[in-house]
């Protein structure tokens, strides 16, 4: 009977009660005692602190300034210096005034630089280059860019300074092309760079003002200067009034002051700038005040934490008792219900957790990882058929979302697929396997409600064409768990035999199309030769061909896709060899990425033209010169292809052995002359079959053939069609 009392003081010091209390009161002393001593620190501290924090905050906008200002210098010096402003400089030429504003265009489309534009001024020449046009200096300074402080006469006065580089103030600059209205084209802090020895052209930076504040001012107020080395605001913004001249800052000494009710801070960096942030005294002040109402505040929270910690430890006493039983009870069945709102949100984690571990288990089986044996059994199952359903996204070029990033649009994506799915289908899996990547496991009775549920899916997907193309890939039905690894990598297949079109596509079976493509031996040694010859032309020529003769076969997005890294690596190692492996990097940067993000066949096929071309162009420019022989061989060819051309004649207009001659053009071009010949005749000959009305004869004789026979032969061996039925091809795709 003695032990009885003991062993109830055991029992109800271990229970949830006592310890949710005791739990309770010990966070409460502790905030108090936290409060207490916070208070009776702060009246001392928060007002260095403040100070600490406004003069840290500016010393962060100084240098993030400080470094941008140094950034623009050296890489627009590293632009001025550039061989096509040399040029540009010594020779002025229209004809580079498109590479010039390319060049513009690449700077200012850099976000992080905060260039609104760059202008090049020839006073010699009188003209002016900015990022949208060539003009004359009239027209750019009156017209296109007026600021109040920078007239033409500012920039005309500019060639006689001798400085090589300088920042001036920030002004507001309009555009007069509607002579009733101008329209504001922005706040921007003109930067000029010159060269020492030359007075007659110069550089002209416009750095947007207000994202450079944005991006660099580190304060809550919008009070904040910039002085020049001379002292002149470069840059100012607030709303309360003029700040101190530079003169006075250096009279009073020290970092921070007051005055006129203001704390005034500022920093010098070391271009010579000086940089000043102020605050209101009362922001300060209020902020040092400890405040009787906070006491009283603290106090009453106190007591009434105690007292919403009894009722909560009582209240939570016997249901979690009973949720706990529940749970350890019942499996996966229904969690414990309560009328406590909190214990139905706990069963719904629990619903979630359970989800959320077979979703851990799906992934652990797809990735072949080793995980618990008990989560793996979540998703045992058998003779419960299922498909997999993959939803892969290719990003659109320039894309815009209204919640900023690719990423986040592809997660409200998956939660409208998972929503989607859930309604028909409750049990379904769905996860993000990969960046671009939205995988669905489906348990499916009849198919064709998937089917219908993803042809209206479809239909939302389509609204969204202008962010990314989509592709649904849909297996065929399988039974047991252990089948999910084979799924797999039957969806990934699928995925990979979509078409490269700009629309939402469903794949739901096997096509015979071709997933690989590529050159044959003679395209290849062709497309070698002639880009390591810089042969734009002929390049072209070869590339439109293939994708001609590739469209009709209908390949797969993915066979476009590795076709294109083919011929990106043929391009790299061509230029390497030629122009230099940073050259070539440089070139074909990101290139992997641009090639996945190719939406259609025509964009992919215009993205390894501008590749080629580049290169090619590059290459022949290094070579400074074209070839003679060869060219005059090719233009005698297609000046001469209505007569007999033989390769001796050739050789004797060249003082050349013939032997020799065929030896050198195929060396330069890649194919011997024969075939250049017959190649280039059958060229002009489709041309004549689709443009004009010429009978098959004429246009052989056109052509350089004799005899029909020898033409129809000749044509179907390099297009794979007779004449007549590449006329009725070409006159029924025109038609359709």
């Amino acid at each position: 009977m003695k032990l009885r009392p003991v062993h109830y003081v055991r029992n109800f010091s271990s229970t949830l009660f006592l310890r949710l209390m005791a739990g309770f009161l010990c966070i409460i002393i502790l905030l108090v005692s936290l409060t207490a001593y916070a208070l009776s620190v702060s009246r001392n501290n928060v007002r260095d602190e403040v100070v600490k924090y406004n003069t840290l905050m500016l010393d962060s906008t100084m240098e993030n300034y400080e470094k941008h200002f140094d950034i623009i210098r050296k890489q627009m010096y590293l632009f001025l210096f550039s061989d096509r402003v040399q040029k540009l400089q010594r020779e002025p030429n229209y004809s580079d005034f498109p590479g010039v504003i390319n060049d513009i265009l690449s700077w200012v489309s850099n976000p992080n630089l905060y260039i609104a534009d760059i202008v090049f001024y020839s006073k010699k020449g009188q003209f002016v280059i900015e990022k949208s046009t060539s003009t004359t200096p009239d027209n750019m300074f009156d017209v296109f860019m007026a600021g109040e402080k920078y007239p033409k006469s500012f920039w005309d006065k500019q060639f006689d300074e001798t400085y090589t580089n300088r920042i001036f103030p920030a002004d507001r600059f309009y555009s007069n092309v509607f002579s009733r209205r101008k329209e504001v084209v922005g706040d921007y802090i003109p930067m000029i760079f010159k060269r020492a020895d030359n007075r007659d052209f110069y550089m002209a930076v416009l750095l947007d003002a207000n994202k450079m504040y944005g991006a660099f001012h580190q304060s809550l107020n919008d009070d904040f200067i910039i002085y020049g080395r001379d002292g002149s605001p470069l840059f100012t913004r607030s709303n309360v009034g003029a700040f101190p001249s530079l003169d006075t800052l250096t009279e009073r000494g020290g970092d921070e002051f007051v005055q006129d009710n203001r704390y005034h801070f500022y920093r010098t960096g070391g271009s010579g700038m000086t940089y000043m942030h102020r605050l209101p005294v009362e922001q300060m002040a209020s902020q040092t005040r400890i405040n009787l109402t906070l006491v009283v505040l603290v106090v009453a929270v106190v007591l009434l934490s105690i007292v919403i910690a009894l009722l909560m430890a009582v209240r939570i006493n016997n249901p979690f008792k009973q949720l706990v039983n529940s749970i350890r009870g019942a499996g996966d069945a229904e969690p414990y219900k309560s009328s406590i709102r909190e214990f139905d949100l706990i069963g719904s984690q629990l619903r979630d957790k359970n989800k959320l571990m077979k979703q851990w288990a799906f992934i652990h089986l797809l990735k072949d990882i080793r995980g618990s044996e008990r989560d793996a059994s979540k998703l045992e199952f058998s003779g419960k058929p299922f498909v997999f359903v993959l939803f892969q996204v290719v990003e659109k070029k320039g894309a815009s979302w209204d919640d900023g990033t690719f990423s986040s649009w592809l997660y409200y994506m998956k939660v409208f697929i998972e929503d989607k799915l859930n309604r028909v289908f409750p049990d379904a899996l769905t996860n993000q396997v990969e960046y671009n990547q939205i995988l669905s496991l489906v348990f499916i009775d009849r198919p064709e409600t998937l089917d219908e549920l993803l042809r209206e899916i479809k239909v939302v997907f389509d609204q969204d064409r202008d962010s990314g193309t989509i592709t649904i890939a849909v297996t065929s039905v399988y039974h047991r768990s252990d089948q999910i690894s084979v799924a797999y990598k039957e969806v990934l297949e699928r995925i990979d035999e979509r078409s490269l079109v700009d629309e939402t596509q469903i794949v739901a079976s096997s096509s015979d199309r071709l997933t690989a493509i590529a050159f044959v031996q003679e395209e290849d040694v062709r497309f070698r030769a002639n880009l390591k010859e810089g042969n734009v032309q002929a390049l072209e020529e070869l590339m439109e061909r293939f994708f001609a003769r590739q469209r009709e076969l209908e390949p797969t997005a993915a066979a476009w896709l590795r076709f294109a890294q083919s011929v990106t690596e043929r391009i790299r190692g061509t230029a390497a060899e030629q122009l230099g492996a940073d050259i070539a990097d440089s070139m074909l940067q990101n290139a992997e990425e641009r090639i996945d993000g190719c939406v259609t066949v025509a964009e992919l096929q215009r993205l390894l033209l501008e590749w080629v071309r580049r290169a090619a162009e590059a290459i022949e420019d290094k070579k400074e010169r074209k070839d003679s022989i060869a060219s005059f061989v090719m233009n005698y060819v297609n000046e001469h292809l209505a007569e007999e051309i033989y390769l001796d004649a050739l050789a004797d207009k060249l003082n050349l052995s013939s032997g020799y001659l065929s030896t050198y053009f195929k060396e330069k071009t890649g194919i011997n002359f024969v075939e250049y010949v017959n190649e280039t005749r059958i060229r002009q000959a489709e041309s004549l079959l689709v443009n004009g009305r010429m009978k098959i004869q004429e246009v052989a004789e056109a052509v350089g053939y004799r005899n029909i026979a020898s033409f129809n032969r000749m044509f179907k061996k390099y297009t794979g069609l007779k004449p007549s039925e590449y006329r009725k091809s070409k006159q029924e795709n025109s038609a359709g």
